[in-house]
């Protein structure tokens, strides 16, 4: 008996997963380009499907069960199905799962996958991708620049007709092309891509030729394309590959065209669940970054003299508002012991020091901010407590990446440094580190009012453009103050305005050019 032809579920699936969204916005596609549209030219079954996700041609299961059956003696094209298959926890070999409900997460599953941000960095790839793509080691290469996927195929192809490529990968000129497909909607062509320059012109020549955009049509959060993979023990293999769209980044898997879809859709229908164990998976960076730490000045207190429900009003407030500063100026959630809060601020290759400007444009909105809160407070309490954030800022390069409990962390003497500064600060000051205002150029110092307060006989004085040493700003020998000892020797100065048209001038997050 010759096998049977199983129509394909992914049109069906991708309905569904535009049924569950509510046609919401889909990595910035316009409301009309949420429509999904699946054509497989091979399977007309697919292009006549209607919106019933049960039928197909208007048929119910039982009367496609028999039409096959009817047409058992015409000539089909052989299709055999397997499951999809995910790797076990426990032993790493492969098990099927065929009961709805039962297929693992993402991150186990048996094929090649992997996932890139929107520069096209790689942020995490399974076992199976980097054996089949890469032969070396993507973990030893710690930042996220030197893991762009197009600089690291280009470097993989063969140097000569006569040299082998150092992936097991025979066609991966069409493989890139494939990638490129895909990322032209993210990305610029390479000799336009800043995050290309270290490859040689022939390098990047090379990408070019390879360089294909996407046919004009409507953008999909789901994509399906049909690729050969020549490998060089197996051969020439027919898989589908599959492209899902995040805020994040883009999911890419290869998988046979005989194993049946339905389990990776039904993954996908679980963004949430997705991007989680996928971030929580991701490869950490070795990178530039700038730290925002800010304290609530007599949180303890100020919990002690409201009522819970009113304590609860007040920080959901201050963090409401917060959020749109943090935002805006591209600051993202870390982990913080305390009342407090952690905002990273990483660097672009693009911008030696814009992260450093956003950090401190944050720095002085939030505060601004702040104050409006409390003079609202005040007249709603008539109290005589003060809301302000002590900030502490600092730069420097660590190591970057995510922790088991699904927050950004990194790990290093900058955020420390950064958390001391913020328990430093009093009555809502923002101080900050010589190393990090020298990243700035001139001309953006010079919109900064920033300096020392020191003592004279007139008075206070503030001495405008100086830094000084913590351990020449407070008497370390006092109990109190023992924290300090780990910066004593950093040299700091304190953030008083920002001229904001500084904004105008370099924009927000993004260096004009």
């Amino acid at each position: 008996m010759k096998q049977r032809y199983i129509y394909d579920p992914l049109t069906q699936k991708l309905a569904k997963i535009h049924e569950k969204t509510g046609g919401d916005n889909v990595s910035g596609c316009s409301p009309d380009e949420n429509n999904i549209e699946i054509r497989d030219e091979k399977n007309p079954l697919i292009n006549n499907v209607q919106n019933d996700t049960n039928t197909a041609q208007g048929w119910s299961e039982n009367k496609q069960e028999e039409e096959l059956s009817a047409s058992e003696e015409e000539e089909m094209p052989s299709y055999k199905v397997t499951p999809l298959l995910f790797k076990n926890p426990g032993d790493g070999t492969e098990s099927p799962h065929e009961k709805r409900g039962k297929y693992g997460r993402i991150t186990e599953i048996g094929y090649p996958a992997y996932m890139v941000n929107r520069r096209w960095e790689l942020e995490w790839i399974n076992q199976s991708a980097e054996e089949l793509l890469f032969a070396d080691n993507l973990k030893n290469l710690p930042t996220a620049e030197e893991r762009n996927i197009f600089r690291l195929l280009v470097k993989a192809l063969p140097k000569t007709a006569l040299t082998l490529p150092k992936t097991a990968l025979l066609n991966l000129e069409e493989f890139i092309s494939l990638n490129a497909e895909v990322a032209s909607h993210d990305i610029p062509s390479p000799l336009d891509n800043s995050t290309l320059r270290s490859l040689s012109q022939a390098e990047l020549s090379l990408l070019s030729n390879l360089w294909r955009k996407k046919e004009s049509r409507q953008k999909t959060p789901i994509e399906k394309r049909e690729f050969v993979l020549n490998h060089h023990l197996e051969g020439g293999k027919k898989y589908n590959f599959i492209s899902c769209v995040f805020r994040e980044g883009t999911l890419l898997i290869l998988i046979p065209v005989n194993v049946l879809l339905d389990p990776i859709m039904d993954l996908l229908l679980g963004r949430e669940k997705i991007v989680r164990d996928l971030m929580l998976n991701k490869m950490p960076s070795f990178c530039s970054l700038c730290v925002l730490v800010a304290d609530l000045q007599n949180s303890v207190k100020i919990s002690a003299d409201l009522p819970p429900a009113e304590y609860f009003e007040l920080v959901s407030e201050i963090w409401s508002r917060m959020e749109n500063s943090f935002r805006k100026y591209h600051g993202t959630m870390g982990k913080h012991v305390g009342d407090g809060l952690v905002r990273f601020f990483l660097a672009e290759p693009e911008s030696p020091f814009q992260h450093v400007l956003n950090g401190l444009l944050c720095a002085y909105e939030i505060r601004k901010k702040l104050a409006e809160i409390n003079s609202e407070w005040n007249i709603k309490k008539q109290w005589t407590n003060r809301l302000c954030f002590n900030i502490g800022i600092h730069e420097g390069r660590e190591w970057f990446g995510y922790i088991p409990v699904n927050q950004f962390t990194a790990l290093g003497d900058t955020v420390n440094f950064a958390g001391r500064l913020s328990e430093f600060a009093r009555d809502g000051a923002i101080w900050t580190s010589k190393h990090l205002i020298s990243l700035l150029p001139p001309d953006i110092q010079k919109k900064l009012v920033f300096g020392i307060r020191r003592s004279s006989p007139q008075g206070e004085l503030f001495v405008a453009n100086t830094f000084s040493r913590i351990m020449d700003l407070t008497d370390l020998s006092r109990p109190e103050n023992g924290k300090f000892v780990d910066i004593s020797n950093l040299s700091v100065t304190e953030l008083m305005e920002v001229d904001q048209r500084i904004i105008g001038d370099y924009g927000v997050g993004t260096i004009k050019n």
